[in-house]
């Protein structure tokens, strides 16, 4: 009689074991944080730098797949014109669950009311959002303060600079922007081909100058151009001069088609780029010894923010798998995985960066991302001609911020 009573509460045991196994299995991967079951399929969207970005992607896929195994993932990575497309598929109602959004596209679908808010999700799950750097998540935050997305990496600009035509030149990594002038006319006539630095004709290597010079393109509330300064203009007549004075060159006049470019083959001793140059350089220019720096700074640090965001379609027909997806993707072990071949950097303090990294995420608490408002593309177009034509000396400084602040006061308008 005595067995029976025991067999007795071990079979019910038994029962619920299977119940509960069985409910996993119909039901989906519960979170144990929100008790919500993430089950079904989502779509994941971006675009792909590289195959070998691709395939580490596709690693980190897979660890959430083992994680949430009721969920499967459809990785659909979009060539071309991502932001059309993208839109494209806002328009049909079509996008997919989960997605990339470049910060400075982020004002513009957060007013179309095409993302979905995540602050309900962070809440449920708790997820702590502290580790993220500040500068970053703003990013992403709408004129509501709301969140719209949680970035996925980034990178800021710094100094790399070419060892060897420094040694020659007998000259060190500069420091500041005097540094940087002083260095440049020790390296004047020893880059052969080349000058001794390479400056993009483009405002998003100019702001961050503008930045260490006191000056802004908008005002906090980014209601009202601020780029028709006296900091802004010095700042802009600065980057210009080492041109017209042979100090710097563009790609074009290096003959080359990115700084990265001209750094390889020793067109240019130093210039301003971001983490990508270093895979760049690995695979491109493998015997060439180059210094990440940290980046110069003026009257103060200034710094650039590249960053693109994990975001959810306001149209996902699974929003609870897609919001899972995200978690994973920006916490830590996705993170982890992502930067771990030093394509990337982690967008949160609690993930440690590759080695040889560091002057990059040193610029963090300097760094603005690179965001303007809603449409402000065609004010960035602009922007840019405008510096290519005050490099050909075709107008003055003066007359090229006075056309930029006119067409930013309008598109804010």
């Amino acid at each position: 009689m005595k067995r029976y009573r025991l067999l007795l509460p071990a079979l019910l045991l038994g029962l619920v074991v299977f119940a509960g196994i069985a409910a996993s299995t119909s039901q989906g991967t519960t979170d144990r944080t929100t008790g919500v079951a993430a089950t079904g399929e989502v779509t994941l969207s971006g675009w792909a730098s590289s195959p070998t970005e691709t395939k580490l992607l596709k690693e980190v896929i897979r660890g959430f797949e083992k994680t949430f195994p009721s969920v499967k993932v459809n990785y659909a990575p979009i060539s071309g014109d991502y932001p059309a497309a993208m839109l494209a598929k806002f328009a049909a109602r079509t996008p997919a669950d989960v997605f990339y959004v470049d910060s400075n596209v982020a004002p513009d679908w957060i007013k179309q009311r095409l993302l979905e808010p995540l602050d309900p999700y962070v809440a449920k799950s708790k997820l702590k959002t502290s580790a993220f750097f500040p500068s970053l998540l703003r990013g992403f935050k709408g004129p509501d303060g709301k969140t719209y997305g949680f970035p996925k990496d980034w990178s800021p600009l710094a100094m790399e600079t070419n060892n060897r035509l420094l040694a020659a030149a007998g000259t060190k990594a500069p420091k500041t922007w005097d540094e940087l002038r002083a260095a440049a006319r020790k390296l004047q006539g020893k880059v052969p081909g080349g000058r001794p630095i390479c400056l993009s004709p483009s405002w998003d290597r100019l702001l961050a100058f503008v930045y260490q010079n006191g000056g802004t393109f908008l005002n906090a509330s980014k209601t009202r151009s601020t780029v028709n300064t006296t900091a802004v203009r010095r700042a802009a007549e600065w980057y210009v001069t080492l041109i017209n004075q042979g100090l710097a060159g563009t790609p074009a006049q290096l003959g080359v088609g990115w700084c990265g470019e001209a750094l390889g083959k020793a067109k240019a001793a130093i210039i301003f780029e971001g983490n990508w140059v270093v895979p760049f350089m690995a695979e491109t220019f493998p015997d060439v010894r180059f210094t990440v720096n940290k980046m110069i700074r003026g009257k103060q640090e200034g710094n650039l923010a590249f960053t693109v965001s994990y975001s959810m379609a306001r149209d996902s027909k699974n929003k609870d798998a897609a919001w899972q997806l995200i978690r994973y993707l920006v916490g830590q072990p996705g993170m982890k995985t992502w930067t771990s071949k030093g394509l990337a950097l982690p967008s949160r303090s609690d993930v440690r960066a590759p080695a040889g990294r560091e002057n990059f995420i040193a610029a963090a608490p300097a760094a603005r991302p690179w965001q303007f408002a809603p449409t402000f593309t065609k004010v960035i177009d602009i922007a840019n001609n405008e510096l290519s034509a005050v490099i050909e000396r075709k107008q003055s400084v003066a007359a090229m911020l006075t056309k930029v602040d006119k067409a930013a006061n309008e598109a804010l308008r």
